[in-house]
């Protein structure tokens, strides 16, 4: 038995299904002007992936995230970042100091 891979389109950085209507109004599944989608953007029948949130992106590989964003009102990631930065800050400090003191 051979499995076929259905062919994928982008439209706005977003991959759907090629059979994707061009114009969400002559999909099965649009209401009208007001209502719009009855499924919503990130339900759509024809999406081929995930929609990820910015905040999703940004905690992408992050060690602390653990399968879902942080809920912190700073990123750990961002901290953890800094604090690599200011140790390396302070050891080059360190390190001039101690060439000063040896001349």
């Amino acid at each position: 038995m051979k499995s076929t891979k259905r062919k994928t389109i982008m439209i706005d950085g977003v991959r759907y299904y090629a059979e994707r209507p061009h114009d969400c109004r002559k999909c099965f599944f649009w209401k009208n002007r007001k209502v719009g989608c009855t499924l919503g953007r990130e339900n759509c029948y024809y999406l081929a992936e995930v929609i990820k949130t910015e905040q999703e992106k940004k905690c992408e590989n992050c060690p602390y995230a653990k399968g879902q964003p942080c809920v912190s009102a700073s990123c750990y990631k961002d901290l953890e970042k800094w604090l690599q930065e200011h140790r390396a800050r302070t050891v080059r400090k360190m390190m001039k100091e101690g060439e000063t003191a040896n001349v």
